[in-house]
């Protein structure tokens, strides 16, 4: 019980990176290769929300998510738009170079190798039978999958869903109903920062806060958006929990090294049994 339970703490994490990922590439047909690094930044300003200016915690949930966010749309306004009427590959390329300059930016400023998160709750446990249960796990877990949710629902019902929806289904079709290209991408972006920032936020009283975090985010955030299906906010979900849980079993019954291996395992398999995932999402653009 207490290993599924560690895994799905991991899984809900993982599967809020994902959601990110996915978000991005549905509204944009972009594989952001910095949203790891993103992820890290969130952590960082829970790191200097809580640690170095001693606010509660409820600010760095107000703050950090929309900050990182906004930083995420000055990437896509600054940076990537030049590089729009590019190929595709340019553009993942860049993305690939913007997570690398972040991470090791954020390496020259912080010498240390790694900086401590305290946990955001500190209460007494809960016993369920023989497993001790944390509020700190509690809340990773159901705030996690919350925002997960959230964000599903949004994506889904809400009208600036509708609108990254229709503009990477037919980018024309959209314009002429109104949607602007500018705003739906800029829109894309915002929404992946701060469910980065937010994955940040959870991960990192688990984790800490180094430059490492970046690659190994984006890796398993990456793992889990193909084993659901890249074009799936459900999939996205169901493929962080599944590799959380994947990670922690292996760690236990084999070998922590297994642990390291048991994500990219699992994303031959899927590619190799189903290469459109568990919950491949409709086709949204004829390539």
């Amino acid at each position: 019980m207490a290993i599924l339970i560690g895994g799905l703490k991991f899984g809900a994490i993982y599967a809020l990176a994902a959601i990110g990922v996915v978000v991005i590439h549905k509204a944009t047909r972009t594989v952001n290769f910095a949203q790891g690094a993103l992820v890290m930044l969130g952590a960082f300003g829970g790191f200097l929300v809580v640690v170095h200016y001693k606010l509660p915690y409820w600010v760095a949930y107000l703050v950090v998510p929309p900050v990182i966010g906004l930083f995420a749309a000055g990437l896509e306004l600054i940076i990537l738009r030049p590089l729009r009427r590019a190929d595709l590959f340019t553009v993942v390329i860049a993305t690939v170079f913007l997570g690398i300059a972040i991470s090791e930016g954020f390496r020259l400023i912080y010498k240390a190798e790694l900086l401590a998160v305290p946990a955001t709750f500190t209460g007494p446990p809960v016993l369920l039978g023989n497993v001790v249960l944390t509020q700190d796990t509690m809340w990773v877990i159901a705030g996690a999958l919350a925002m997960a949710a959230i964000a599903l629902l949004l994506f889904s019902q809400a009208r600036l869903g509708i609108s990254m929806r229709a503009m990477a289904s037919n980018p024309r079709g959209a314009q002429l109903c109104g949607f602007s290209v500018d705003k739906v991408y800029l829109t894309a972006w915002f929404l992946g920062g701060a469910l980065a920032g937010l994955a940040g936020l959870f991960i990192g009283p688990v984790k800490g806060v180094s430059a490492e975090l970046s690659i190994s985010v984006i890796s398993v955030a990456f793992v889990a958006a193909v084993i659901g299906g890249f074009d799936s906010l459900v999939g996205a979900i169901v493929g962080g929990i599944l590799l959380g849980l994947s990670e922690t079993i292996a760690a236990f019954y084999v070998s922590s090294a297994f642990k390291n291996s048991i994500s990219f395992l699992l994303l031959f398999v899927v590619l190799l049994w189903r290469p459109q995932g568990l919950f491949p999402g409709e086709k949204t653009r004829d390539v």
